[in-house]
Parts: C-alpha cells; sequence; structure tokens
C-alpha cells in the first residue's frame, strides 16, 4: 500500500537516526548545492545547540537560517572534533562532502528503507516542507527568506496547496 505524499516527509524522519535528521535538513531547507557546501564554521554553536545556519545561496547570496533546539543539539553533537573548515556533510574530517548524485542515492535508499513507492526527491521534500509552513500560517515572505527565494513570485509557487485547503473548507460548508 503506498504512503500518501502528505505523510511521506514525516515517515521518512521518523526511521532515520540522529545522521539522518541532520541530512533531513539538507534536503528540507537547503538546495543540494548549498547543503554540500555547508561547512562547520557556517554554524553558531551556543552552549552546546546550533542555533543557525549561514547559507550561500543561488548567486553567492547568503541567509541565516534558525534552527530548532531539539535538531540544534544533535547538529551540534555531530560537529564535534570538526574543525571550522570541514564540510559538514563530509564522510571523514577534512574530506570533501559526496556529490549531487550520491545525496540523490542516498535520499533513495532511505525512501526506500522506510517502505515509502511514491518517487521522492530533494526538491519534492523542499516543497513539502514550504507546503507545511504556509499551512502552520507562517508569513510568505518568512518562507521566501527561509528557502532563499530571490522573488516572491517563486515562493508563492506554494500557495495552490493553501488554495486547496481553502477550496476543502469552502466545499464542506
Amino acid at each position: 500500500m503506498r504512503a500518501p505524499y502528505s505523510s511521506v516527509t514525516n515517515r521518512v524522519l521518523r526511521k532515520w537516526n540522529n545522521w539522518g535528521q541532520i541530512t533531513g535538513v539538507r534536503y528540507k531547507l537547503f538546495r543540494i548545492s548549498e547543503a554540500l557546501s555547508l561547512k562547520v564554521q557556517h554554524i553558531r554553536v551556543v552552549d552546546g545547540v546550533a542555533k543557525h545556519l549561514r547559507v550561500i545561496g543561488k548567486g553567492n547570496k547568503e541567509r541565516q537560517v534558525p534552527l530548532p533546539e531539539s535538531f540544534g543539539r544533535v547538529l551540534a553533537l555531530s560537529l564535534v572534533g570538526k574543525n571550522n573548515e570541514d564540510y559538514v556533510f563530509a564522510k571523514k574530517p577534512g574530506g570533501k562532502p559526496p556529490g549531487p548524485h550520491a545525496t540523490r542515492a542516498y535520499l533513495k535508499k532511505l525512501i526506500d528503507k522506510a517502505g515509502i513507492e511514491k518517487k521522492v526527491t530533494p526538491h519534492k521534500l523542499r516543497h513539502t516542507y514550504a507546503t507545511r509552513l504556509l499551512e502552520k500560517d507562517v508569513q510568505l515572505v518568512d518562507i521566501q527568506a527561509l528557502l532563499g527565494h530571490e522573488s516572491i513570485a517563486t515562493t508563492q509557487i506554494y500557495t495552490h496547496a493553501g488554495q486547496e485547503r481553502l477550496s476543502k473548507l469552502v466545499a464542506d460548508i
């Protein structure tokens, strides 16, 4: 039986270990290129908790991404023993991060392990994340900032899900 698409992200995240949780953030918040270029020096850790990330996005534009405390604790632990110049997602200290193809293959492995039959891509997870934020009444301009969209028009693509939700509400009256 196929899992409904709306539950894909939650099912994947429940199956992951701490490393999987860390990689989950790269699929939800970042473009693959942004995640793979993330270095330890881009993470602000305070009292053992990663508070936010400095992401260098398209066009070499920088944005700050806040992190939930529970995730920040896991991320901070994963950084212990790494140097500031180390890539966060490198397999070994001082090493290079995996390439985009290996990253997609790793996501596919996690999806398969979770028993999800739908096709899930890093971009679909990013889209799902943005849609969930919108459903939680997060302002479009805030979603734009979190995802690093230059234009609000790009972010407005996610409003179709909000429109579908509103249509259902009206239909039920």
